[in-house]
């Protein structure tokens, strides 16, 4: 080795040892400041276990620039989390051990206003049920009920009308002679004699709301009498000739009492303008030139049916729109005379308390009940109101009766008549009117029946007790009303035996 190698060497080691030496005095200074500091801390004594900490804790953060780095940047990710906290403040502590505990503590709030801003951003897609919104096209509906689709509907319902049915029962001809018993020829009937008999015509009486203009048809079940021949008839609308000729129905065969009698049903066409609107009548006679009286010649007639079309056949074709011709009653409202109680003994001459009256005695009597039938196009809106003009017999006490509608009581009790003062022929008796209200489910559509019966235990006749009938109105709300007229055979009855008290005055 030359000298100069051997100087160079010496002079590096030197350098180091100096280096080393200056090392080691700078931190046995840096010790004994912090042994003075501890021990100034901890009133003037040192624990060498503190000191021996913190003296690693110095030397490390002097050795290990970037050790300290790193202690110094954890606080950094405290500040991140708890950015979001109003209390900055926090960071600048300097004691690490206070913040490491702090930092779940923050991270904790946060998290939860994480847990919340994740069901809010969640509701966005959760709002996407907004397509649930398209109700809004379910509301597409709509145009299923548009009204393209309901005058379809609308046709189908009034399809049904363009042929209108009205049914006549045997007792709704007038003018004939009434027997309801079917005791002879099978059923009930009316009965129209020759022509110079007391009852040669009968009668079907109705009101349409509406002029049809078309032709109509009048379906009528008959029987001719029991000669070979058959009656010349003859059938009016509205006082218009629309057939006259023989009997279009079968003679009976006299068999028996005519219980298998063949009965016939012939239409009659009525041509377009006869019927109009308002009252209407359709009569058939007999035309035989005869006088008699239950015996031939006869013609009997029972049910009947009318029929309107709506549209002729051409029309029909050609027009899809039906137009209905209703068939209604003439008014809402219907006035009954003293003739038309049935049942009762009629007398009509007025020459007894002062106006013509139908009479009903005690309930052992034969006449102990009197009977007022009328027709209803349909059920009223609101209660019937039937006004009855009567009087009650010359005894002081009033006589007990009972009210029916359609064979149901709706009253029993004292008479609301006034009695009779006995004085003269009853020219001035006291006749009292009397209201009584009928409750709607006791009426019915078509035909229906008001009875007044005397209850007071008597067969007397033309004595007391009696409760006397005159004339009588009804009133039934949103219905039409037609007064039904009475059985002939009764009133032919009632008018004999009217003849015979006659008699015995």
């Amino acid at each position: 080795m030359t000298p100069a190698t051997v100087k160079f060497s010496t002079q590096r080691r030197a350098v180091l040892a100096g280096v080393y030496a200056a090392l080691i005095v700078a931190m046995l200074a840096i010790g004994v400041a912090s042994s003075a500091e501890s021990a100034a801390s901890n009133g003037g004594r040192t624990d060498p276990a503190v000191r021996s900490r913190h003296m690693q804790f110095t030397l490390t953060e002097q050795l290990s620039p970037a050790g300290a780095a790193a202690v110094t940047a954890t606080p950094t990710p405290r500040v991140i989390l708890i950015q979001p906290t109003p209390t900055p403040s926090t960071a600048p502590t300097a004691t690490p051990a206070p913040n490491r505990a702090a930092l779940p503590t923050a991270t904790a709030p946060v998290i939860t206003v994480e847990t919340a801003t994740v069901p809010r951003s969640t509701p966005v897609p959760t709002a996407t049920p907004l397509p649930t919104v398209p109700p809004t096209p379910t509301t597409t509906p709509l145009p299923t009920s548009t009204p393209t689709p309901s005058p379809p509907q609308a046709a189908p319902t009034l399809a049904p009308s363009p042929d209108v049915r009205l049914s006549f029962a045997a007792e709704d001809w007038t003018g004939g002679y009434y027997r309801g018993d079917s005791l002879a020829y099978g059923r009930p009937w009316v009965a129209i004699y020759g022509a110079l008999s007391a009852y040669p015509t009968a009668t079907l009486t109705f009101a349409l709301d509406a002029t049809p203009g078309r032709p109509a048809t009048l379906s009528v079940t008959g029987l001719d009498d029991e000669w070979s021949e058959l009656n010349p008839i003859a059938v009016e609308v509205n006082g218009e000739p629309v057939y006259s000729g023989p009997s279009p129905f079968l003679n009976w065969d006299g068999v028996g009492s005519g219980e298998n009698a063949a009965w016939t049903t012939a239409p009659f066409t009525i041509p377009s303008g006869l019927l109009r609107a308002g009252s209407n009548e359709i009569s058939v006679a007999n035309l035989s030139p005869s006088a008699s009286f239950d015996a031939p010649p006869y013609v009997l007639l029972a049910d009947a049916i009318l029929e309107i079309s709506a549209r002729s056949g051409g029309e029909a074709a050609a027009s899809s729109t039906p137009t209905p011709v209703p068939i209604v009653p003439s008014a809402s409202s219907a006035a009954f005379t003293a003739e038309d109680w049935v049942g009762a003994v009629y007398r009509g001459d007025s020459q007894f308390y002062g106006r013509p009256w139908s009479a009903i005695y005690g309930a052992a009597s034969d006449y102990p009940r009197a009977t007022l039938r009328f027709r209803l196009d349909g059920v009223p809106t609101a209660p019937a109101t039937l006004t009855v003009l009567g009087l009650d017999d010359e005894l002081g006490a009033l006589n007990p009766i009972a009210i029916e509608i359609n064979d149901r009581e709706i009253f029993s009790g004292a008479s609301p008549f006034l009695n009779w003062d006995g004085i003269g022929n009853g020219e001035d008796a006291v006749w009292t009117e009397v209201a009584i209200s009928i409750p709607v489910d006791l009426l019915r559509q078509g035909r229906n029946e008001f009875t007044v019966a005397n209850l007071s235990p008597s067969a007397n006749f033309s004595a007391p007790p009696y409760v006397l009938l005159a004339d009588a109105t009804l009133d039934a709300p949103g219905a039409r009303v037609v007064a039904l007229a009475p059985d002939e055979s009764r009133r032919q009855r009632d008018r004999d035996n009217d003849d015979d008290a006659a008699d015995d005055d």
